[in-house]
């Protein structure tokens, strides 16, 4: 028959001498030193060493689950690093919510591995039977765990946030398995929550808000001189901080319920919806804060917006899940006296009322229509009275703290609820996603360019659906019925719908139905709506959009070509290079370091052809010479007159030897060409008359026709076989060899 543990004895040998000891003794203790957990490292020059911790306490448990039922709780009731090991890991771990960012994949890995033998090792801890042979009498382990602080209500607590979110189904086996054998850990947990009261209640200090202590006839304190301390004067690391510690508790809370629901009895029998909607008026008053306060980082604001909203939907959820398991669920399983859970849901909200706050945020949330309709499809009897002033006074809250959602029922008028019917989140998205419209600040200020694509209809499309309800319903007022249209989402079936029917939504029912039209300020019209351009409405407005792709935008030069040092000094391989990518010529040219004797695309070659300076007498030398100054002729002095001849005639040599013939004299040039034109024309005289009167080069004219036939005749071979010896030397004349006689005149 098998033995319970804490019954069983077995025989060890110490020192040679057999002895029979109890199973759970601490002799038994394996001798493993388990390492304490530290979150990750901001400084990367610390995550070696952070990733040798978490790989040595991965190993650790890896041997402690490998062990026999006997030797794991010997070691899980006397091994205290162990118990240091859960307690830091629980305590320091990254919530689901603040996941591991930025770790390298490995240590990612091993830090997943660590979470998953934590859970497997409280999962075992807290399992008192595993098989038929290993099992602890329920009594006994009830104590085991409780007595030597395996489990406590604030490592519960951990535990269900941590692990929650991905094992809800067996955490909560779990957890109703610990409460089920020990049921003192019920006392512990209403001993804890009013310890949560405290703390809203010190958070209200902190920031100056009147707490509900300070409302009793106890005598207050005299001032101390020193400045009391308001929301204003916090510094931004202590808003941090409460803003963090209140996003705690109730991520806490809301995990906890979801995980074990039998905890909203102890918290229903402690008034804790009550005394939540006392303390709650800090999480609106955090949040104001955080929109007035003028961060330089935008994005711990938008940081501390979310865990705001977080809070507020952790908060909601707890209440909301203490109702439906005290009150929704025994009433649809019809268990218990449903009449007087009826009468409990009517008297737990009647004691919240007075707080409007708390009231509209938990409509945003949790829309109290859907509690009447509940109550509504139960067959009990229910005061209507009672549920209807519940109804207006959650509406009236809501009316004037709510907000709807973005962007249906767009309006400016605060206090109604959405078109749908649904009321909206009263601030931001707890999950942090954007409600912004598509359209941007420029489209706003002029809605009537949307057209039926506008959140808000207006001008001529908006008076002809007014009219559409008068010719029907004349009685109405126009302003009625405007509102009936963006709550009907400017239907005008369902504005007749509802008024010929009586079914006007919550938040019209109070209106007057002869409220005038309000007449809309006509929005100002700016400068840039005025402003036009070729650049309107592309990818660089930043008129238009209100982001621009900076990955589009390059800053400074970009280069396009090879670049290539022309004073390297293997500039035979750069040379080359050149040729065999491009295709050029190997040309080597001495550089002079001169760059006006590059090739200059814009140069005149007009007089190139002409050899200029061959029919002088004057030597290469001499051309090659720089030119000498000549001072101006006004600027000279006059010549003393000699009679000497041969003086005169040696100044007048100079003179001409000191004249610049680099552009010879038009004149002489055209002289030059008559005379051998007249040249050609006595040669070819003379060739004709001796082949007897016909030109020598008629063949040749021949030869060369590359006019042919006409089109779509046909060519010969002989037109074809001059029209490619064109193609081929058409580089020899007309425009086409201006850079053959620069690089001419340069190397002369």
């Amino acid at each position: 028959m098998p033995v319970p543990l804490d019954e069983l004895r077995v025989k060890e040998e110490v020192n040679g001498v057999v002895r029979s000891i109890q199973a759970l003794d601490p002799s038994r203790v394996e001798d493993i030193q388990f390492l304490s957990y530290v979150p990750p490292p901001a400084d990367a020059a610390q995550l070696e060493e952070w990733g040798d911790r978490i790989r040595f306490i991965a190993m650790d448990l890896h041997r402690l689950l490998r062990l026999s039922h006997d030797k794991f709780w010997c070691q899980a009731i006397f091994d205290e690093s162990l118990h240091s090991l859960i307690d830091t890991y629980l305590k320091n771990a990254p919530r689901s919510s603040e996941a591991v960012y930025g770790l390298p994949e490995d240590f990612q890995d091993q830090h997943d591995e660590v979470h998953r033998m934590i859970f497997m090792t409280c999962l075992r801890l807290a399992t008192h039977k595993e098989d038929k042979d290993s099992f602890i009498t329920p009594a006994v382990f009830g104590e085991i765990i409780y007595e030597n602080f395996i489990f406590d209500i604030p490592k519960l607590f951990d535990i269900c946030v941590l692990f929650g979110p991905s094992n809800e189904a067996l955490l909560s086996k779990m957890i109703n398995n610990i409460f089920t054998q020990q049921p003192k850990y019920y006392e512990d947990l209403s001993c804890a929550i009013p310890t949560i009261y405290q703390a809203f209640e010190d958070m209200k200090k902190k920031c100056g808000m009147p707490c509900s202590s300070d409302k009793s006839n106890s005598p207050q304190k005299l001032h101390d001189g020193k400045e009391d301390q308001t929301m204003e004067t916090l510094s931004v690391l202590d808003l941090q901080d409460l803003i963090l510690y209140i996003a705690d508790i109730g991520v806490t809370l809301s995990s906890f319920v979801e995980c074990h629901p039998a905890a909203s009895q102890i918290l229903h029998q402690t008034n804790f919806i009550q005394h939540l909607s006392e303390l709650y008026d800090i999480v609106p008053a955090l949040l104001s804060e955080v929109k007035k306060r003028d961060l330089e980082d935008y994005r711990l604001k938008q940081y501390l917006r979310q865990k705001v909203a977080q809070a507020k939907k952790s908060l909601m959820k707890t209440v909301h899940l203490i109702i439906y398991n005290c009150y929704l669920e025994p009433i649809l399983e019809n268990r218990n006296c449903p009449d007087d859970h009826v009468d409990g849901f009517i008297e737990t909200l009647s004691a919240v009322l007075n707080e409007r706050r708390f009231l509209a945020d938990f409509e945003s949330c949790y829309p109290f229509q859907n509690y009447m309709d509940i109550l509504t499809q139960s067959s009990f009897d229910i005061d209507e009275t009672r549920i209807h002033y519940i109804q207006d006074a959650f509406s009236s809250a809501f009316a004037t703290f709510g907000k709807r959602r973005e962007p249906t029922g767009a309006t400016t008028r605060g206090g109604r609820t959405s078109p749908d019917g649904s009321p909206g989140p009263i601030e931001d998205n707890p999950q942090g996603t954007s409600n912004t419209p598509i359209y941007s600040s420029t489209d706003k200020n002029n809605e009537d360019l949307m057209g039926a694509c506008a959140p808000v209809k207006t001008g001529v499309e908006l008076d002809s659906m007014i009219a559409a309800v008068k010719d029907l319903l004349p009685d109405l007022g126009d302003g009625f019925i405007e509102l009936c249209l963006e709550e009907a989402e400017y239907d005008v079936e369902k504005v007749i719908n509802f008024v010929l029917e009586d079914k006007l939504p919550l938040s019209l029912q109070n209106v007057d139905r002869n409220l005038p039209r309000e007449e809309r300020p006509q929005p100002e019209e700016s400068a840039i709506s005025h402003r036009a351009s070729v650049f309107d409405h592309d990818e660089f407005d930043v008129f238009s959009k209100d982001k621009v792709d900076m990955s589009l935008v390059y800053k400074g030069k970009r280069e396009k070509t090879d670049n290539v040092d022309l004073n390297a000094k293997d500039l035979v391989d750069v040379k080359s290079m050149l040729s065999k990518k491009y295709g050029y010529e190997k040309v080597y040219v001495e550089d002079s370091g001169d760059g006006d004797e590059l090739y200059d695309d814009e140069y005149d070659d007009t007089y190139d052809t002409i050899n200029v300076g061959a029919d002088d007498a004057d030597s290469a030398d001499e051309l090659s010479q720089i030119r000498p100054f000549t001072v101006p002729r006004v600027l000279k002095q006059r010549p003393e007159v000699e009679d000497n001849e041969s003086e005169e005639s040696s100044e007048e040599s100079d003179k001409e030897a000191m004249r610049d013939n680099f552009v010879p004299n038009p004149a002489l040039i055209r002289q030059r060409a008559e005379e051998r034109a007249q040249w050609k024309h006595q040669r070819a005289q003379g060739q004709k008359s001796q082949s007897g009167g016909q030109p020598q080069n008629a063949k040749q004219d021949k030869k060369y026709d590359v006019k042919g036939e006409a089109k779509g005749k046909g060519q010969t071979g002989e037109v074809l076989k001059n029209r490619a010896w064109k193609e081929k030397h058409k580089s020899s004349r007309a425009n086409h060899n201006r850079k053959y006689f620069s690089d001419k005149k340069r190397m002369a």
